[in-house]
């Protein structure tokens, strides 16, 4: 049999998910190398192009799977799966974000993913103890000092280090250590999940987001007045931001057509929220760090990503 490998590559400031749409259209084959993405709940499809645009819970990449005849039993059990937030199990084509086939997940697997992902809103002991107001100007440009030298690539990095250098994915990963950092501090916070089809640029290259997620501070300014701010080096490396200023970083127009659908505002032991407002935790950092791990040694806004199937919660 012969078989096409699709390898994908990228122009500065260019959308990869554009790319591979370019670089799929012109090896058309029936023979593809499939890879076990593993078993998720779909959280969102949307038709557009010919084809349907599908996100997954936790992940902040794009898939997307072609709107073909050979593909309508999947696209419709994605659907009723979005509708139920329950899991299938996905196989995508190699080295792409594109979905080649979907199958039905066991009842065990069912189970499971409605014990994790809840709309349950669940308390956290050790955050009561915790500041919920960082004093002062120069005690955040501090702390946000602290975080950025945890990035991976620097030489005071604890391991595993924050992803910061690379924005592709992971950003739920990122916020969740962000606030590890925080709470050793003595501080609590909060984070903004902001939905949509995001864009946003690095400097040097695009990547493209279902959703992003970052904390979101509160701060006394030098008249006393409480003002709140983001922290996420991965997208401003000079210090914290407005949330405004952070929604516009995250739609980016240079790097293509993007918008927000909507953001909403959570407790910090919030690991992920679906955009219909269920809730995911990893209280216990054993998804967060595996997630950082697994991208440890990546840069730049090279797709796919890394799987992190083996990462639990």
């Amino acid at each position: 049999m012969m078989v096409f490998v699709t390898v994908l590559s990228f122009n500065a400031c260019s959308d990869s998910g554009a790319n591979q749409d370019a670089n799929l259209n012109s090896n058309e084959s029936k023979d593809f190398v499939v890879k076990d993405f593993g078993k998720t709940v779909p959280v969102g499809i949307q038709q557009e192009n010919g084809k349907y645009k599908v996100s997954f819970m936790v992940s902040a990449q794009p898939f997307e799977i072609k709107d073909t005849k050979e593909n309508e039993d999947f696209i419709s059990m994605i659907r009723q799966a979005v509708k139920n937030e329950s899991p299938i199990h996905v196989f995508t084509k190699a080295n792409t974000n594109e979905i080649a086939k979907v199958e039905k997940a066991t009842e065990e697997d069912a189970r499971y993913f409605k014990s994790v992902l809840t709309k349950e809103v669940k308390s956290d002991a050790t955050a009561a103890r915790l500041a919920s107001v960082i004093p002062n100007l120069a005690t955040l440009n501090s702390l946000f000092a602290q975080i950025k030298s945890q990035s991976c690539g620097t030489s005071t990095a604890s391991s595993p280090c924050i992803t910061f250098r690379y924005p592709v994915d992971g950003c739920y990963a990122r916020a969740h250590k962000m606030r590890q950092i925080l709470n050793n501090a003595g501080y609590e916070c909060e984070k903004q999940f902001v939905y949509g089809n995001l864009r946003a640029s690095t400097g040097t290259c695009c990547v493209s987001w279902v959703y992003h997620v970052a904390v979101l501070v509160s701060f006394k300014n030098a008249s006393g007045v409480v003002e709140k701010r983001i922290i996420d080096p991965s997208l401003n490396s000079t210090g914290p931001i407005t949330d405004t200023a952070w929604r516009a970083a995250c739609t980016n127009s240079t790097c293509g057509s993007t918008s927000v659908s909507s953001f909403a505002n959570t407790a910090g032991n919030v690991y992920y929220r679906s955009p219909s407002g269920s809730l995911l935790y990893d209280n216990n950092l054993v998804n967060t760090n595996c997630t950082l791990t697994a991208f440890s040694a990546l840069s730049g806004c090279t797709t796919p990503t890394p799987s992190t199937a083996h990462c639990g919660f």
